[in-house]
């Protein structure tokens, strides 16, 4: 029993099962032979027994060395297995990586080199539409579409009372324009900014010293600006040296009875010292002109409705003798222009107009609507007026070569 304390619960169930086994297989041997030699096979019995029984512990302690060593290395065969299929997936994951960082940054280039397409388009687009809507020389398209407005209005509302001169660029440090009155002799300047809205007027100083030299004898000036003024409300009105300067910022230019309102403004304030009068003037000052505005309003409200209803008369009275349609017939030319089968058509392509017109005589102001014969480009408003000078141009000289931009709408 001592012995079999050395193996573990199973192999000694299992030696104890063999030897009695042995056992009865050898009681029921030797129950052939003599009683007397019982005892002798008996003992030989025990040390076969012994002998088996070492043998077997012998051989399964050698079997479980085997076991033990067979089991070791397919564990390293194992992690070997392991680490050749982890570096083999390291290795496909490295490519896969690879492959996507070279398809993204090939997909960065394509894209970026689209963008600085379309970068370079657009400014050369809003090169194109600067060229068209604004100008580079002070404003001058700004005052010369300017001029007239003014001009008309002085003549047909005030019954030319101011005397307006057109100053621009011909002369330094006189602002643009210069109005005079006629009854009063009083003179007062005009500057016009023709800026944009992200780009307010900077500096305000050529203004003020311009209103201040003794040699235009001002009493006061306006600077009217497309956009903003620097350090100025959108309506400011200042007193340098007992001359006035109003600043309006964000002005509507087709708002022309609003600048004659501000020159009586500076007149009425030039003629009362006392401050608190001046306000009381301006006050004065604003509510009639906003009186003046809605009665105006009125009047044309009146107008409208009184020239719908002859208008609705002069149609129907049209329809009844003729049988047609009047709006029809009032825009017969432009109809019939639109009509024909084939027809040029003003073209969107961007256009660098400053190289266009190197070395060429300029009529008009720029627009997408132009000619280009012989050594002069002329811009037109509208298609209509570039296709009657076409029409007029080919009637006059048959060799004059004339260049039109077509293509799609």
């Amino acid at each position: 029993m001592a012995l079999l304390k050395e193996y573990d619960e199973a192999t000694q169930k299992h030696i104890i099962e063999i030897g009695v086994f042995l056992y009865e297989k050898t009681v029921s041997h030797t129950k052939k032979y003599k009683k007397d030699d019982v005892a002798k096979l008996e003992s030989t019995d025990y040390e076969y027994q012994y002998i088996q029984l070492k043998k077997q512990h012998e051989n399964l302690s050698s079997r479980l060395f085997e076991i033990r060593e067979e089991e070791y290395k397919k564990g390293e065969i194992k992690v070997s297995e392991y680490k050749d299929a982890l570096s083999q997936e390291r290795s496909r994951c490295d490519k896969i990586l690879s492959t996507i960082q070279a398809d993204t940054s090939r997909q960065i280039e394509i894209k970026t080199a689209h963008l600085l397409k379309q970068v370079a388009e657009l400014e050369a687009k809003n090169k194109w539409y600067y060229s068209l809507y604004e100008d580079k020389s002070k404003g001058k398209n700004y005052e010369e579409e300017l001029f007239p407005k003014l001009l008309d209005y002085n003549d047909k509302q005030l019954n030319s009372v101011w005397l307006i001169t057109h100053v621009g660029s011909v002369l330094s440090e006189k602002t643009d324009f210069h109005f005079k009155h006629k009854d009063i002799g009083v003179t007062i300047l005009l500057d016009t900014k023709n800026n944009l809205p992200t780009n307010p007027v900077v500096s305000t100083a050529e203004f003020e010293r311009d209103v201040s030299r003794k040699e235009t004898n001002a009493i006061g000036g306006i600077m009217l600006a497309n956009g903003g003024i620097s350090c100025k409300k959108r309506f400011e009105i200042n007193k340098i040296q007992d001359k006035y300067l109003v600043y309006v910022s964000e002005f509507e230019r087709n708002n022309i009875g609003y600048i004659f309102s501000l020159l009586d403004l500076i007149m009425e304030m030039s003629r009362v010292v006392d401050t608190s009068c001046n306000k009381e003037v301006l006050r004065r000052i604003l509510i009639d002109d906003y009186k003046r505005e809605v009665a105006n309003i009125e009047s044309l409200e009146r107008m409208k409705k009184n020239a719908q209803k002859n208008l609705e008369m002069v149609i129907a009275d049209f329809a009844s003798y003729f049988k047609e349609d009047i709006e029809m017939e009032t825009k017969a030319v432009e109809i019939q222009s639109s009509s024909v089968r084939v027809k040029s058509k003003t073209s969107t392509d961007v256009i660098d107009f400053d190289d266009m017109e190197e070395g060429k005589t300029v009529i008009g102001v720029r627009s997408k609507y132009y000619l280009e014969y012989g050594t002069t480009i002329q811009y037109f408003k509208n298609n209509y007026a570039r296709n009657q000078k076409e029409k007029s141009l080919e009637h006059k000289e048959k060799n004059v070569i004339i260049m039109v931009e077509t293509g799609k709408k």
